[in-house]
């Protein structure tokens, strides 16, 4: 990756954070009520990969129509609950193999266990990028295999940006703990906000690709002319 490449990652994290930041101060109550939401449906821990899809599709409504469309929400829980509950199972695998490890390192002094629970936290920090990803693919309607595959390639694509989203949903959690009313009113709604805007991004920059990939040929083909310009642009 280039230094341009990691600039380029680096503008559209700090961006998508301060778009999330915009949309929690301009829709206040509804993010509020995401939040809170999302903390009660977890009580129950089963339900958190239900309750973070909700959350997700209740962003992604108030990202376009500025209210929650509950409708919606329903519909992508009707359709999705189930990968919601592998997604949070899978989630909790990686830690639970990385602590075994390191509670046998710390007990045996072996130094492969202390490499394989290293591996396992690294493991854990990457599949809670991919499957944050993951769950805004859910909530845009993608099916399960495409929301997983797209999240690990755009991860792999992107490493520097995978870093910074770990690294900066982790300085939200923190700061959010250390306000502690802000933990569940803001941070769940933030998070999601966040995550949504940078699969935004994404999307319209892979979108921008394929439109130039699709243009340039015409224009070659066809001789760069004005009327071959015009015909391109406004079809034939």
């Amino acid at each position: 990756m280039t230094n341009g490449d990691s600039a380029d990652a680096t503008i559209g994290v700090h961006r998508a954070l301060a778009t999330a930041a915009r949309q929690v101060y301009r829709h206040p109550l509804p993010m509020v009520a995401i939040s809170v939401g999302w903390v009660l449906a977890s009580i129950p821990l089963i339900t958190i990969g239900p309750a973070t899809l909700g959350a997700y599709r209740a962003v992604r409504s108030v990202r376009e129509d500025g209210r929650i469309d509950r409708g919606a929400v329903r519909e992508t829980l009707a359709a999705h609950w189930l990968d919601a509950v592998l997604f949070s199972g899978l989630l909790v695998v990686f830690p639970a193999i990385a602590v075994l490890y390191l509670g046998q390192y710390a007990a045996t002094g072996a130094p492969l266990s202390g490499v394989l629970g290293a591996v396992g936290f690294y493991l854990t920090y990457h599949a809670w990028v991919v499957f944050a990803l993951a769950f805004v693919s859910l909530a845009d309607g993608a099916d399960a295999v495409d929301a997983v595959t797209g999240g690990y390639r755009w991860s792999v694509e992107n490493p520097v940006a995978t870093v910074l989203v770990g690294i900066v949903t982790a300085t939200l959690l923190i700061a959010s703990a250390v306000l502690t009313i802000a933990l569940p009113l803001v941070f769940p709604a933030l998070a999601a906000a966040f995550h949504t805007e940078l699969f935004a991004e994404n999307r319209t920059a892979s979108d921008g690709d394929e439109t130039e990939a699709t243009v340039s040929p015409e224009r070659s083909v066809s001789g760069g002319g004005r009327r071959n310009d015009f015909s391109t642009t406004f079809g034939r």
